[in-house]
């Protein structure tokens, strides 16, 4: 057995690298395209170094401070040591959504094959080691199912605290603990939530007045309602593209699990019922980012553990 897991964390760990490494850095040897972003979390990152910016830092890249703060102690290439940070909360975040799987009983194969998906996808390809922050977002968003399930209610609002300091999209999170939580402790959950929402939104609100902002005009000029944004995603192959490349054979497994169980047993089962609350959050912000920014795969993206988890952290069939 012992010999069976070491040759499956091998294998994990050549896909992830033959996965992680092609992009590295922006590198356009297969996709000759640059990385919109990265310039502005580069600039971060020489901003945080004390060196004067190379580029503008501004709205959103300027509230997702915490990679370029790790990244900009470590003694390398500012891109390279975002990517290195990313690929390092990356595997950790793996780890730990190991961790969730073995908790729901999930055959050693199926939880195996369940990293494979997470690696072998578009978005960990196309995304995760380009100089953007989401892959470190999945530490965060694996701890935070980790303490919801244990019931390890500090972890779960730390998690989701430090995970807004990465990027603001933590808070698809928090549907998943009010609903796989409120029928243990329906005061206790609320309680949670409410206090959760609340941190957030006071730190939010500190962070967006505080982080540094090349030009004070653009200072809140994100997440705000634009017709011509949505004219451009609406006409824009990449919006569709990255939509539907994202959501890829991980999501088309989800449906096809969910396809064997009928509606009633669904909204009766708590880890279905959580695992959709912020599946629907996620998308319901992707809607959103057609109108307010360029949209893009990412979000779509975040909801991978969620999926993988109805994928195989439910039985065969509906009981």
């Amino acid at each position: 057995m012992k010999t069976k897991q070491s040759t499956y964390l091998i294998i994990t760990t050549l896909l992830f690298l033959l996965v992680f490494l092609p992009r590295f850095n922006g590198n356009q040897l297969i996709i000759k395209q640059q990385p919109y972003d990265t310039k502005y979390f580069k600039a971060y990152v020489n901003f945080f170094r004390g060196e004067i910016p190379v580029n503008e830092i501004k709205p959103a890249t300027n509230w997702r401070f915490l990679v370029p703060l790790i990244a900009s102690v470590l003694p390398l290439y500012s891109l390279t040591a975002i990517n290195l940070i990313n690929a390092i909360l990356l595997v950790i975040s793996l780890y730990v959504f190991f961790k969730v799987l073995h908790f729901f009983n999930v055959k050693p194969e199926k939880i195996w094959q369940s990293l494979w998906l997470f690696i072998l996808s578009f978005p960990m390809f196309y995304y995760s080691s380009i100089g953007y922050v989401d892959a470190s977002l999945f530490l965060f968003i694996a701890l935070s199912i980790y303490a919801t399930i244990k019931n390890i209610n500090w972890l779960f609002v730390l998690s989701v605290l430090i995970g807004l300091c990465v990027k603001e999209t933590i808070v698809i999170c928090i549907p998943f603990y009010f609903f796989y939580q409120y029928n243990y402790n329906k005061n206790k959950t609320i309680i949670v939530t409410f206090l959760t929402c609340l941190l957030v939104t006071i730190l939010f609100l500190i962070i967006k007045n505080y982080a540094p902002v090349t030009n004070v005009l653009s200072k809140n000029n994100f997440w705000l309602f634009n017709l011509k944004n949505a004219e451009i995603n609406f006409t824009r192959f990449n919006t569709w593209g990255s939509f539907i490349f994202s959501f890829g054979i991980v999501g088309l497994l989800f449906i096809y699990r969910l396809l064997k169980f009928n509606i009633k047993n669904m909204l009766a089962n708590k880890l279905i019922l959580a695992c959709l609350a912020s599946i629907v959050s996620a998308y319901f912000l992707y809607v959103l980012s057609y109108f307010s920014t360029i949209a893009d795969g990412r979000i779509i993206w975040l909801t991978y553990f969620y999926m993988l988890l109805i994928v195989n952290g439910l039985p065969d069939k509906d009981k």
